[in-house]
């Protein structure tokens, strides 16, 4: 019953984002803030790349969603610029579907210039956090999602790791902004 609610939550979320997000191309360089999603045990992949981007002045918050049993982050040590916030599934209510209401105000409360989706699947979770999200540019992977991104990668899930869809999603987004600067 539950899942019933929170897809029809997120169904109604996004089209009504539809309407009130302001959507738009987000070039690499002008990106202050990235809200980056992962699910799984091998979103320690992305780390580098994340790192990088932290290099480059960039503000990463890390949303990481684990099984139950599992409520540690991905990462050994806290890394300098990286703001991690790792969800287990004790922290959802609703049968497990959706995060908490206070997880919710802290995300809308970010000011994200864009939302990367590194998850190889559709979990609820990620999908209702996407649906709210208000980043004018979202980048995923093309799936089956209720909440489809605004640039999608074709690339086989099941050959993918989350390391390989990062770094094809950081190659193309700088080089559309390469391109349209210099038309």
């Amino acid at each position: 019953m539950w899942k019933y609610i929170t897809l029809k939550s997120i169904q109604r979320r996004f089209a009504r984002s539809r309407k009130t997000r302001k959507q738009r191309f987000v070039p690499y360089r002008e990106a202050s803030t990235i809200v980056v999603l992962t699910d799984g045990p091998d979103a320690r992949q992305a780390l580098h790349a994340l790192e990088a981007m932290v290099r480059d002045g960039k503000r990463v918050v890390w949303y990481h969603f684990t099984p139950a049993a599992q409520s540690e982050s991905p990462l050994a040590a806290p890394v300098s610029g990286i703001e991690t916030v790792t969800l287990s599934l004790a922290d959802l209510h609703r049968g497990n579907t959706c995060p908490r209401p206070e997880i919710l105000r802290t995300f809308e409360a970010l000011p994200a210039d864009v939302l990367l989706d590194l998850t190889l699947d559709d979990p609820l979770p990620v999908a209702y956090l996407a649906a709210r999200s208000q980043a004018p540019m979202r980048l995923g992977l093309q799936k089956n999602a209720l909440v489809p991104a605004d640039i999608m990668l074709q690339l086989e899930p099941e050959k993918t790791t989350v390391g390989d869809l990062l770094q094809n999603m950081l190659f193309y987004w700088k080089n559309i902004a390469a391109k349209n600067n210099n038309s």
